[in-house]
């Protein structure tokens, strides 16, 4: 409608104009000069309001389109039994603290922009993504609740080309549910990073190979040579869709104490899922495990230690015969959703991330994570959803100890 009386008010304005120029000009110009040059610009208005309706705003002087987009999320949070944060992460559930702590906090951090271009070129479109949310460091609750902007998205594409950072290529988006936590379920590929990676066409699906960002934690003298490798095949169709993906990691330490192996192999492997059992109704499920596959299951990393103090499953510690040994680690993760109506949409979700440690040397370490989501959100306009969820998170030591949170989240979100 908008772009409508843009192109009313710009033709009008044109008539005018031209109206002025015919009555000086009429002994210099023909009619169909005049004819001729109103048309040229009524083609331009009409090409501009072509790309503003597909593509957003043509910038001057360019041939390029921007679009920008993002929303603003308010979340108020009510923990049962212990402050978790801004995040139902279990990875950081106290076991020494006893059950009954509650807790209320609220926030905006999730809010975010994006900013979108595209440009054509002779081979092809090239498009490039930012986008920011507050999740940053810095900031309190004490004055003015300001937070760190930081940075989710900067990639740009071409011809099947992406170099950047963005979401991991081994990750399963096709069983991934959505929450009202900003992270959801443990048991999942969670992971944003700098790569370069390709992706084409492969039968009715799309296979993509990248190299990216090889960052290691989990043990002293931790040092990356070599890119992490992954391939993945995805699939989509109307009755749902499932994807495959396959990691290769080179890990390697400068400790002095890795007087043996000091380099170790890793991998992972990952299946996800979906299937729309009718229009309105869908389960997911997806599967993640591998040796040495550390930081890319979510909330499976640790601090840089291999004695008992070690706090998360990691990717690889040194044996007291000064080898680097990786460690096992799986998770999966199920799901469901139904929309009872166009506005109002509930799903369920479960997690669960377990480590294979020595009990023995890394007591402290937590063993197993699991987490559980009742979701609901209500679409009040188009651009505004509410939501209720009740969340479960819980922790569990390799020295038995355990620790759980259930919360209840509100949040609405206003999207642009």
């Amino acid at each position: 409608m908008q772009t409508k009386k843009l192109r009313l008010a710009i033709r009008a304005t044109l008539a005018i104009s031209t109206m002025g120029l015919v009555v000086p000009s009429a002994l210099a110009q023909s009619t169909a000069e005049l004819q001729k040059q109103i048309n040229d610009l009524r083609s331009q208005v009409d090409q501009m309001a072509g790309t503003n309706d597909s593509k957003g705003w043509l910038l001057p002087g360019t041939n390029t389109s921007v679009t920008i987009g993002g929303y603003v999320k308010l979340d108020m949070i009510y923990d049962t039994d212990q402050d978790v944060g801004d995040l139902h992460d279990p990875s950081v559930l106290d076991t020494s603290v006893e059950d009954g702590d509650s807790s209320l906090r609220a926030h905006a951090r999730q809010s975010r922009v994006r900013l979108g271009t595209s440009t054509p070129t002779d081979i092809g479109e090239a498009k490039t993504v930012v986008e920011a949310d507050f999740y940053g460091g810095g900031g309190n609750e004490l004055f003015s609740n300001s937070r760190g902007l930081r940075i989710r998205h900067a990639y740009g594409e071409l011809n099947g080309w992406l170099a950047g950072q963005t979401w991991s290529n081994f990750m399963h988006f096709t069983a991934y549910p959505t929450t009202l936590d900003f992270n959801g379920p443990v048991g999942v590929s969670f992971i944003r990073q700098a790569q370069i990676r390709y992706t084409m066409g492969l039968g009715d699906g799309q296979f993509s190979v990248s190299a990216e960002n090889p960052e290691t934690s989990g043990f002293e003298g931790s040092r990356d040579t070599v890119p992490d490798l992954t391939a993945r095949y995805k699939w989509t169709g109307s009755g749902g869709g499932f994807e495959v993906a396959g990691l290769a990691r080179s890990l390697k330490t400068d400790d002095a104490s890795a007087t043996g192996d000091d380099a170790a192999f890793g991998y992972g492997v990952m299946a996800a899922g979906r299937l729309n059992v009718t229009s309105e109704t869908s389960l997911m499920a997806g599967v993640v495990l591998g040796d040495g596959v550390g930081r890319y299951l979510y909330s499976s990393y640790s601090n840089n230690d291999s004695t008992a103090s070690r706090t998360g499953i990691g990717e690889a510690y040194i044996t007291s015969d000064g080898d680097l040994e990786t460690i096992e680690a799986y998770g999966f993760n199920v799901a469901a959703s139904h929309k009872w109506t166009p506005k109002f949409t509930t799903s369920v979700a479960y997690g669960f991330l377990e480590g294979d440690q020595d009990e023995t040397l890394f007591p402290n370490s937590f063993q197993t994570l699991e987490s559980a989501y009742f979701s609901n959100f209500y679409q009040v306009a188009d651009p505004v959803t509410v939501g209720v969820e009740l969340s479960y998170a819980n922790k569990e030591l390799a020295n038995g100890e355990s620790a759980d949170n259930t919360r209840l989240q509100l949040a609405a979100q206003f999207s642009f």
